[in-house]
């Protein structure tokens, strides 16, 4: 579980987190969504732990984020937007040095992997030959290797192919059975809306609405409009809300 408490991220001249407060429950494929500057990004590098300095606390478990940081580490996997990884080592040595941190024996894991991405053709090339696609499809391999409890995943997605999409989905579904706690930022609102039992909204750095799929379907059935529509008029007339 990953609970948010009044969590607040200031820079210089932008509040891009504003007292946001909202508790992620095990089992759950979480969706995180909003426009460009609505402070995903801000929220997300905070719960990994790239931003170190803001108001309020995020707890993973019982450990807080701010006291608790060499526990909090074996928590979670994180997959960004823009991996970087280690341009000499090959695809199954960065995957494989990532089992050994983790002190897990993945080998079976990470074949199934290598199968699920469609990267038996460049598993022994150097990570510098990599297309932007095959990088994000090793660092979401990475994310998942020894089944972290918590999953952060920042438009991780980008990039891969239909299939590699498909199993995906399978894998993420399968976690969530299991009890891990997955939250995905993506700006296709089709494929949260697809893979997320609820999704969350973020607007100007505001929480702006929580939404489980139930929910949305009593919007549609009320508005006649879709997930894609109502986001767009929620977005711009926030107050409106439901």
């Amino acid at each position: 579980m990953i609970k948010v408490s009044n969590l607040t991220i200031r820079y210089p001249e932008v509040v891009a987190v504003d007292n946001v407060s909202i508790q992620l429950k095990e089992g759950i494929i979480y969706g995180l969504v909003g426009p460009n500057g609505a402070g995903k990004s801000s929220f997300i590098k905070a719960l990994v732990g790239l931003i170190a300095e803001y108001d309020g606390d995020i707890y993973f478990d019982e450990f807080s984020r701010s006291k608790d940081r060499h526990i909090i580490k074996s928590l979670f996997g994180y997959a960004p937007e823009d991996p970087d990884l280690y341009p000499y080592l090959t695809g199954k040595e960065y995957l494989h040095m990532i089992a050994d941190i983790r002190q897990v024996d993945a080998n079976s894991q990470i074949k199934a992997l290598q199968s699920d991405f469609g990267l038996d053709n460049v598993f022994d090339d150097l990570i510098n030959r990599y297309s932007h696609g095959m990088r994000q499809k090793i660092s979401f391999a990475a994310a998942l290797i020894g089944e972290p409890k918590n999953l952060i995943l920042d438009e991780a997605l980008n990039g891969f192919d239909p299939i590699s999409q498909y199993n995906s989905k399978n894998i993420l579904l399968t976690l969530a059975r299991n009890g891990h706690t997955i939250l995905l930022s993506s700006h296709v609102l089709e494929l949260v809306e697809n893979w997320c039992q609820e999704i969350i909204i973020l607007n100007e750095g505001k929480l702006l609405a929580e939404y489980t799929l139930e929910q949305i379907e009593d919007i549609k059935a009320r508005t006649g409009k879709d997930f894609s529509e109502h986001f767009v008029s929620l977005v711009q007339r926030p107050s409106e809300g439901l």
